[in-house]
């Protein structure tokens, strides 16, 4: 059996298959909950179909959704290097989702035969340091509304993995979720995304939404913030002016 999932793309064929030999296969229905922050953490799941919200609590013990993971991502890779540890974020199920867990102590005798297999270790933490680095430098350094547009062309990649290009991009997330995602609050993520829809790049739904125009939502991606506040000018039928707002085509 062989799996081409993306962090295990850089074993070679045999290494891979002897780790994918050593998965378990998992099946969660929309909503279900992989694990609880705080579990035991004793695998790492690698997900195959679907996808998964991670949450953390908070300082007022609420739960913050921070990350959606898609196929070909992993989660719960901490289990592979602190031994007895715990969990330390929650992951609910979006949608119906198959995932395939690897248990640490099967991990450890694989690479105690095949030292070369702890590559897959290495790589699944460069992924998080990665992804931390880059949620730091967008908090600190990218304005809130900014963050908004650019969460949601991280969700639209997520989302549209299969669909055919140029097709609309549902996105089965409410607006609460991701003002999380990108750190703001639920009010200014709003905001946003009513600019949004009022230039034709997205359609607002109770409890999702969906990308109308992704190239646009790019190039929003990309404006610098101060030509934000004013007026977004995504979506057809709009341009700039010199004030850095936009204004209708007659």
């Amino acid at each position: 059996m062989t799996v081409d999932l993306g962090l295990l793309s850089d074993l070679a064929p045999d290494e891979r298959r002897q780790v994918v030999a050593l998965m378990r296969r998992h099946s969660y229905a929309a909503g279900e909950v992989v694990f609880h922050e705080g579990d035991a953490a004793d695998s790492v799941h690698f997900v195959v179909e679907g996808r998964v919200v991670a949450r953390r609590s908070s300082e007022q013990g609420d739960r913050v959704a921070y990350a959606v993971m898609g196929p070909g991502q992993a989660f719960g890779e901490l289990a592979m290097v602190v031994r007895d540890g715990r969990r330390t974020a929650t992951i609910e199920c979006v949608e119906r989702t198959v995932t395939l867990s690897l248990p640490f102590a099967d991990f450890e005798r694989l690479c105690a035969r095949q030292p070369d297999v702890s590559r897959l270790l290495v790589r699944l933490l460069a992924e998080r340091v990665n992804r931390l680095t880059e949620s730091l430098m967008q908090a600190l350094h990218t304005p809130a509304e900014l963050r908004v547009i650019r969460s949601l062309v991280l969700l639209c990649g997520l989302y549209s993995q299969g669909a055919r290009r140029g097709s609309p991009v549902a996105v089965a997330l409410n607006q609460t979720e991701i003002a999380e995602l990108a750190g703001v609050t639920r009010p200014t993520a709003n905001r946003v995304l009513r600019r949004l829809e009022d230039d034709g790049v997205v359609a607002l739904d109770r409890g999702r939404l969906t990308v109308l125009d992704a190239a646009a939502l790019h190039r929003a991606s990309a404006v610098p913030a101060p030509r934000l506040v004013p007026h977004y000018g995504l979506g057809r039928g709009t341009r700039s002016d010199p004030s850095g707002g936009a204004r209708r085509r007659p």
